[in-house]
């Protein structure tokens, strides 16, 4: 029996909620769930999962992915967010797994996944990764 069986909540920071807002729900197209001036905001994820952003006067944002998504696509998703106006992390040379990690261009691919990162609206990191390759059993 797993510990945890799923993640139904992710928590994000914010300096200003109504850019926080726009941004979830505009740029990156997440359902909002909560009411319009809700603090925490609450936004439909993929797989039933939610995420909370919430005002935090003061607080700085780490240089780490404070949540990752798990994506399809995640070329197409990166030149999208690039025409939305996403500020994209460019990657640094990594492994995962003991595997290096090749760059091309905002992605870092691991031959079993690909990662790319970026910031919201408050300066947040946050990830995409899609599996590309299932481990062998």
């Amino acid at each position: 029996m797993a510990v945890i069986e799923r993640l139904d909540f992710l928590g994000v920071p914010s300096q200003d909620p109504e850019r926080a807002r726009a941004f979830y729900r505009d740029v990156l197209g997440l359902a909002l769930l909560s009411g319009p001036q809700d603090d925490p905001m609450m936004f439909q994820a993929g797989g039933g999962s939610t995420v909370a952003v919430t005002q935090i006067p003061g607080r700085v944002p780490p240089d780490y992915a404070v949540v990752s998504f798990l994506v399809e696509d995640i070329e197409g998703l990166v030149a999208e967010l690039e025409r939305r106006g996403v500020e994209l992390v460019t990657p640094e040379g990594s492994s995962f797994q003991g595997v290096a990690g090749r760059i091309a261009g905002h992605i870092i691919d691991y031959g079993a996944v690909k990662s790319t990162w970026f910031r919201d609206s408050e300066g947040n990191v946050l990830a995409l990764n899609e599996i590309v390759m299932t481990p062998a059993p």
